[in-house]
């Protein structure tokens, strides 16, 4: 039940009951209660306490019993619960699905250490010859768990000093297979590396749009090649005083990494890459979404969706000074907008060189251009220059 008191003194404003149900009560209040000087309107207060009154009420008010149900539906409550309820869950739920798929955005550096663990097992899948090389399939296991899929060339002929180090981390297809490109029958060690995870990443992570796929292959990339390196360089025909790391279009956004953190890493190579990655995204997905505004919101979204502000390589190249660092940029490059290439370049310390080559994007299709490319970092590589 609910009280009701007419307070007509001093005017105050309280409140009125919602519906004209109470008009016979209204009519009551009007020929009973206060009738004091000065009157400026009469309206309805509602009393939590049986016969309750104020101060400023000098009795004339006359407390009426109603019924609540009355006056507002019994399901007005309930109702307005069930809507709070689910404006609560539009509200936590999103924000708990973003906090469940967003990254940690600190930086990665003692996570990548302990992701590399300890080399602790070598498994040789396959070898064969091929002219004066040597090439292996390689898979190494961490003691942390983690597994790196890796092939090599080496020559066969050894020397004393050994032979130059080229680790490869090239695009996302490409993988191991990378050390196939070069033709050349070279004295130079080669290696390369696939993505951690890859297979998932193309045969799943693609089909389900597995986010946390995507991240743990991005976190899983710098510890891989930082073990590759602990194998490599503990082969007696390896030059140690010669480590030449390179990054090839996709490779080229992650190499920094690796590169900055590994003192052993003699010089960079950052092949067809580019910085801001969220405009990287937005430029290639021109054609595909017409509108600017959603391309640009898509592109945020991917990019910290996939933590680009942990790994973007602008935040990581100053660290690899005073080691040498070299960009090779194609200057019709389809798949990079300049102003991100320059970007890139404009992120680098002392000492580095930047190399502009004729031609489009680095890619197994353009084979043209992956010669050239070959040539011209094997042709480097050789005369240490």
């Amino acid at each position: 039940m609910a009280w009701f008191c007419g307070l007509c003194c001093a005017g105050k404003i309280v409140v009125s009951p919602l519906d004209g149900r109470s008009k016979a009560t209204e009519r009551l209040f009007n020929e009973r209660c206060c009738k004091a000087p000065g009157k400026k309107s009469l309206h309805h207060f509602y009393s939590e306490n049986r016969g309750a009154t104020t101060n400023n009420c000098p009795g004339h008010c006359l407390n009426i019993e109603m019924s609540y149900r009355e006056d507002r539906p019994s399901s007005f409550s309930g109702v307005r619960i069930v809507l709070w309820c689910v404006l609560a869950l539009c509200i936590i739920v999103p924000c708990y699905l973003l906090w469940s798929i967003l990254p940690d955005l600190s930086d990665p550096s003692e996570e990548f250490y302990q992701r590399k663990g300890v080399l602790e097992s070598i498994e040789i899948e396959s070898e064969w010859q091929q002219g004066s090389s040597i090439f292996r399939h390689i898979t190494l296991q961490s003691n942390s768990g983690l597994t790196v899929k890796m092939t090599t060339r080496f020559p066969r002929e050894s020397t004393a000093q050994g032979h130059p180090l080229v680790l490869i981390l090239g695009g996302q297809r490409t993988g191991r297979d990378a050390v196939h490109q070069v033709s050349q029958q070279l004295p130079i060690a080669l290696a390369a590396i696939s993505y951690p995870n890859l297979d998932n990443w193309i045969t799943e992570g693609v089909k389900r749009y597995d986010v946390r796929q995507y991240q743990q292959t991005e976190r899983d990339t710098t510890p891989a090649v930082l073990l590759a390196l602990d194998y490599l360089l503990a082969q007696s025909s390896v030059d140690k005083q010669q480590v030449e790391l390179v990054g090839v279009s996709l490779g080229a956004f992650f190499v920094s990494m690796p590169a900055a953190l590994d003192k052993r890493v003699t010089r960079t190579w950052l092949v067809h890459g580019a910085g801001e990655p969220e405009k990287v995204i937005a430029y290639r997905l021109k054609g595909r979404i017409e509108s600017d505004v959603l391309r640009r919101l898509v592109a945020w979204a991917s990019a910290r969706l996939l933590a680009v502000e942990s790994f973007r390589p602008e935040n990581w190249l100053w660290r690899i000074s005073p080691r040498k660092l070299v960009f090779i940029n194609a200057r019709d490059d389809e798949q990079l907008p300049l102003s991100s290439v320059e970007a890139l370049h404009r992120s680098a310390s002392q000492p580095y060189e930047v190399v502009w080559t004729e031609g489009q994007h680095i890619d197994t299709g353009h084979a043209e251009v992956v010669q050239s490319l070959v040539n011209l970092l094997m042709d480097r590589v050789q005369t240490s220059n």
